[in-house]
């Protein structure tokens, strides 16, 4: 009888240090998945944004190589009709916005300063 009687004076104590332990020990769990997931999630935005950085990087080389092309030609050819440089500027515009400049702006600027029609006459194209 006595053990029983010290077990019931025991068993409060006991099953609120059992309860305590749980709950500390489910706290601490969701504390770290929830950790997990986020560094997860960080993870993911970093390559995401490599990713688009890339695709920005690959658009500029694509439109600079545009320009350039379109630099070479014309300066050639010695004018630039005027719906072409309209063209160029649309190509432009968005290598500017993607921070594009140095050569491709001074592509630009020498095709823009061609004369739109070839020199003694109307363009032969």
């Amino acid at each position: 009888m006595v053990v029983i009687d010290r077990l019931a004076e025991i068993f409060p104590n006991l099953l609120l240090w059992m309860i305590t332990g749980s709950l500390g020990a489910i706290f601490m769990w969701v504390r770290r998945k929830l950790g997990i997931q986020k560094a997860e999630q960080e993870q993911q935005r970093e390559a995401i944004a490599a990713e688009q950085e890339a695709f920005r990087d690959g658009l500029q080389a694509i439109l600079h190589d545009r320009i350039y092309q379109a630099h070479r030609y014309y300066t050639q050819l010695g004018f630039c009709p005027l719906n072409d440089k309209k063209n160029i500027e649309y190509l432009f515009r968005p290598y500017a916005a993607l921070g594009g400049n140095g050569t491709g702006k001074q592509a630009f600027d020498d095709i823009m300063n061609l004369p739109t029609e070839r020199l003694g006459g109307k363009e032969n194209t």
